[in-house]
């Protein structure tokens, strides 16, 4: 591991299958097997980006709620070629030459409220969007294989029984859409008001509502909104605050703050810098990242660490996470029995 010092950074990561199903839904079907499928790999060109070294971890086992995690490595595998190089008193020499990279990152997914703990371990460590990507792939490539598992099954399951009615690919995709996957980073209000009063004008402010995980928003106006968006059936749904002379700045740290709390809604600022420049930011700008010491350098070890840093930011107050529902509480429960048994 690289000598540098890490930070975590942390993001609510959605995962939906069309309107009624979020990520517990289809843990055993298609969720877990991404994680734990290591022939998975997104290759591009001289690329290829795959987890390394995953495993559940049980990071808490109280009688109340057990909380599951899924910890590994994100890796980036990949080649860097040059063509040529500038040598003193020659200039530009051709000289054509490559090295393997393998760049990675540590992750803990939580599966309790869907938060991802990420963290760079070297300089050129692969992005969270690479992460997105790359599970993102992975999901729509196990569903493919769900699909075509329960129309085998319920199809034979049907040839033993004439009354029963066939069962169609698109009956299956209605039941279970393909996934969408989002990945909020959370924010903190110190990074926000930071960020915020770099603008001389801040002309627009555009909060964007994602899709939610079996979730309730803390916020009062953002949960209205967001059942209304779920009500009239929305897939974007923006409110935008616009003024070419300028929005009050206290007013907008305030309700950006409120906005990317819980790492539901996505937020787009632009605006004129102190510079005269044009300047544009959003959630990735202002997002909350904490110093980490001495983290192990094996995924399994490091999450406890990485999970008590967590619960720290949350007893604090920097970090906000909704009640977990009981239908989550059940289906991580049923989890902990089956992988730590």
């Amino acid at each position: 591991m690289s000598e540098k010092s890490l930070s975590m950074e942390m993001s609510n990561l959605i995962c939906r299958f069309g309107r009624d199903k979020v990520l517990l839904d289809m843990a055993d079907e298609i969720v877990l097997p991404c994680f734990f499928d290591e022939n998975l790999a997104r290759n591009y060109s001289k690329t290829s980006y795959f987890f390394h070294e995953v495993s559940p971890v049980l990071l808490n086992n109280e009688a109340s709620e057990s909380v599951v995690g899924i910890a590994g490595r994100f890796i980036k595998d990949t080649t860097l070629e040059r063509e040529q190089i500038f040598e003193e008193g020659k200039g530009l020499v051709k000289d054509a030459g490559s090295i393997r990279s393998s760049p990675s990152a540590i992750f803990l997914l939580i599966l309790n409220n869907h938060r991802l703990i990420y963290v760079k371990e070297t300089r050129d460590a692969p992005s969270k969007e690479s992460f997105r990507s790359t599970l993102l792939r992975f999901l729509r490539d196990k569903h493919k294989e769900y699909i075509e598992e329960e129309y085998k099954r319920l199809n034979a399951a049907r040839e033993e029984d004439a009354n029963a009615e066939r069962i169609t690919k698109k009956d299956l995709h209605e039941s279970t859409p393909k996934p969408t996957l989002e990945l909020i980073p959370l924010t903190s209000e110190d990074g926000i008001e930071e960020f915020v009063r770099k603008y001389s004008i801040l002309k627009t402010i555009e909060i964007s509502l994602s899709d939610r995980n079996d979730e309730n928003d803390n916020d009062p106006f953002f949960e209205a909104m967001q059942k209304k968006k779920d009500a009239i059936g929305s897939t974007k749904t923006l409110v935008k605050h616009n003024n070419p002379k300028g929005l009050d700045k206290d007013e907008a740290i305030s309700e950006i703050a409120e906005a990317t709390e819980q790492g539901n809604q996505t937020v787009k600022l632009s605006g004129i810098d102190n510079e005269g420049d044009i300047l544009r930011g959003n959630n990735d700008n202002f997002q909350l990242r904490k110093p980490l010491d001495d983290l192990s350098s094996k995924p399994a070890n490091a999450a406890s660490d990485l999970y008590e840093s967590f619960v720290g930011l949350v007893k604090s107050g920097l970090v906000k996470v909704p009640e977990t529902s009981q239908k989550a509480k059940v289906i991580v429960e049923s989890l902990a029995q089956r992988l730590f048994k």
